[in-house]
């Protein structure tokens, strides 16, 4: 059996099911252009971006570098393309010799930016060291996989069948990124270390770095060409109305991480420009508390689901940011399904039967009991505020009392059981880089590494074990299929509020920066 995983396929309804299998790979040109520049009186080619998350750290076997993607410091085997086609990045191949084995190519003429060649040898060390530390690449290659060099090539052998090779491979995340293992390991675990090695294989290297600050310089050696920009810095500033003031005033070309609210303020300004992505991949999923509290009774989570206006959400709220959600993924998914509705009726219905009685104010009470949802969201992501503040009105009308906790580390609140009823996050239904599985995962399953809601359904763990093993496109479709009946409208545990475009406040020198669709902020010739 000599199968290879894809060729560069078309499109998001085509492409994208997490590992399938298709024909012989061939080689493309890699990291293909987004086409993403500055504009024409662009006055230096240095690069000033205002951000709000920290930038955790540097060795990818610890947590916190997805950043090492966005802004082109690290690399992939395998990447997702902006039409969502899986391609070749540093190899130029990657095969499905038979069910447990692939077999990957490398590119010639690649380095690290310290000048070391990437070698079979090296990428081979750098899997093995992720396999084995990195609990997020343990989600795509199980521990026992193993990566060797066989014939000039590199060779994955997985322990069972794993469909899931490909999109970890490609993942934007930190599970299985390309580094000189011997320059992260010399660090021994301190970051500050790491700065200057040149460990990675990226356009851009660190030269200074701390959890709010990050200095990068072009590498010259960089094997697609060299870097358009001299410099890139990215700062965190937590505070939104800061990070546009500093655009406004010239002080950064780029603010990440606008509100909808910031969004509509700018409009019709000839100083700034507001950009999308193309498409609105990225859903803020509702999830529901199933540990303690009024969410542990199933109608009263469908109920809530019920009274919330997901076109509602995106019309009134989003200001062109946000695409209103039918379900759980993007429709143009094909294992999409439109399942969530507006249904208020239903849900005063279910909630009357539950023994929820209105009182004065509108809210609902049982045995003195206020019908309360303390609602988390994410200080970082003031969207997810917006969001929270369409659904508080919106519930309202069933006799929900929704009150927003808006948190520095919404992970942290969401730890204690007792300390809310749900929360709207920037961590989707799809991975950075559009793959449904990780996702599915880490959330819906029983014991998963982000399933603070405490879901625990037989039926969705058996769900998740078929998915990582499931090659069949159609089979994994309807895999997943199912799977949104469960979590939308047989149990509500979840829903999607709202899918968000990402937006960028640029400068007006930057207004032709094409915004990402996968997170890929920087490439080689951003700003050419």
């Amino acid at each position: 059996m000599n199968n290879s995983i894809f060729t560069t396929r078309p499109g998001w309804r085509a492409a994208l099911r997490a590992g399938a299998l298709a024909v012989t790979v061939v080689a493309v040109a890699a990291g293909c252009s987004s086409g993403s520049g500055a504009s024409d009186g662009v006055a230096d080619d240095h690069l000033t971006i205002y951000n709000s998350y920290k930038i955790a750290g540097l060795d990818p076997a610890a947590t916190g570098t997805n950043w090492l993607f966005d802004w082109g410091v690290a690399e992939n085997l395998l990447q997702v393309d902006e039409d969502g086609a899986i391609s070749p990045w540093l190899a130029e191949s990657v095969e499905r010799r038979d069910d447990l084995t692939w077999v990957i190519e490398l590119r010639e003429g690649q380095t690290f930016q310290n000048g070391k060649p990437v070698t079979p040898d090296a990428v081979a060390a750098a899997l093995t060291r992720q396999i084995e530390k990195s609990t997020a690449a343990q989600v795509y290659l199980a521990p026992g996989t193993r990566a060797v060099v066989e014939g000039g090539a590199v060779v994955l052998r997985t322990p069972s069948p794993n469909a899931m090779v490909p999109a970890g491979l490609a993942a934007r995340d930190n599970s299985l990124q390309i580094y000189d293992v011997e320059a992260v390991e010399a660090a021994a675990g301190d970051s500050a270390k790491i700065v200057g090695s040149g460990a990675y294989t990226g356009p851009y290297a660190i030269t200074e770095w701390t959890p709010t600050d990050l200095e990068l310089a072009r590498y010259d050696g960089y094997w697609q060409g060299m870097p358009a920009l001299t410099g890139i810095s990215v700062d965190v500033v937590p505070d939104e109305q800061a990070r546009i003031a500093g655009v406004e005033s010239g002080e950064a070309d780029m603010a990440f991480y606008p509100s909808t609210g910031a969004r509509l303020a700018l409009d019709g300004r000839t100083d700034v420009a507001v950009k999308n992505s193309p498409m609105a991949l990225q859903s803020l999923l509702v999830e529901m508390n199933l540990k303690e509290g009024i969410f542990t009774d199933t109608d009263v989570r469908k109920a809530f689901t019920l009274a919330i206006d997901y076109q509602g959400i995106a019309d009134n709220i989003g200001n062109g940011s946000f695409a209103a959600a039918g379900g759980l993924y993007p429709d143009v998914m094909p294992y999409a399904v439109d399942n969530q509705k507006l249904d208020l009726d239903e849900a005063n219905s279910l909630l009357d039967a539950a023994g929820w009685v209105s009182g004065a104010d509108g809210v609902r009470t049982r045995d003195g009991q206020r019908l309360t949802v303390r609602f988390v969201t994410q200080a970082q992501g003031p969207e997810t505020t917006d969001v929270a503040i369409g659904i508080q009105e919106q519930v309202a009308k069933a006799g929900f009392d929704l009150q927003i906790d808006v948190a520095e580390d919404s992970a942290a609140v969401k730890e204690n059981p007792a300390g809310w009823e749900s929360s709207a996050a920037l961590s989707g239904s799809l991975s950075g880089t559009a793959d449904p599985v990780q996702p599915y995962l880490v959330r819906w399953t029983t014991g998963g590494s982000s399933n603070a809601q405490g879901i625990s359904n037989p039926e969705l763990d058996a769900i998740g074990d078929t998915l990582r093993h499931t090659f069949d496109e159609g089979a994994r479709d309807e895999l997943l299929e199912r799977a949104q009946q469960i979590l939308v409208v047989d149990q509500a545990y979840v829903v999607a509020g709202t899918f968000k475009y990402f937006t960028v406040v640029t400068s007006d020198e930057w207004s032709d920066y094409e915004v990402s669709n996968v997170r890929r902020h920087i490439r080689y010739d951003t700003g050419a």
